[in-house]
């Protein structure tokens, strides 16, 4: 599906009880520029709203193996996902591992500099370790299409703010 209308693209393909969604936005900043908000959970809070708190368990130097916590809530409900950093490349790729007593997920960002401007490409892999029937899974990516589109909506304001 490509929802128009937006500056995010959204593709969404899904196998049983699990869900890929790539989303793609092109933003007028540099890598350096998007990747501070990126890394950082405290600064990630700002346009990733449905995170209402995150802590670190255990830092690491080189940031991969760090591992967090963060209690996320959507329409009064909340959760708490374990996570650790699985990849960071800084100003390119930053990737990390979630889990959850419903799902886990792999959530992926990478970073592409076209001239005067970056590509970010978002690419989550979500499993539920239910079976969930297509209504609710299709119910699922809606929500996941609109948060989306509204977070990188909020990270592009910040990236492209003059200050």
């Amino acid at each position: 599906n490509v929802n128009k209308g937006s500056n995010a693209h959204v593709d969404t393909a899904r196998k049983g009880s699990t869900m890929e969604v790539v989303n793609k936005i092109e933003i007028n900043a540099t890598p350096e520029q998007i990747f501070y908000w990126l890394e950082e959970p405290e600064r990630a809070k700002e346009w990733v709203t449905s995170v209402t708190r995150s802590e670190y368990i255990k830092k690491t130097p080189n940031k991969v193996g760090t591992t967090f916590r963060e209690y996320v809530e959507e329409d009064g409900q909340g959760i708490e996902m374990q996570g650790v950093v699985t990849e960071f490349d800084p100003n390119k790729r930053y990737a990390v591992h979630l889990e959850s007593e419903s799902h886990s997920a792999d959530v992926r960002f990478v970073l592409t500099e076209n001239a005067g401007s970056t590509q970010l490409t978002q690419d989550v892999e979500l499993r539920f370790k239910n079976e969930l029937s297509d209504d609710v899974l299709d119910s699922i990516k809606k929500s996941i299409m609109s948060q989306t589109q509204s977070e990188f909506a909020r990270l592009k304001k910040l990236c492209e703010k003059v200050d």
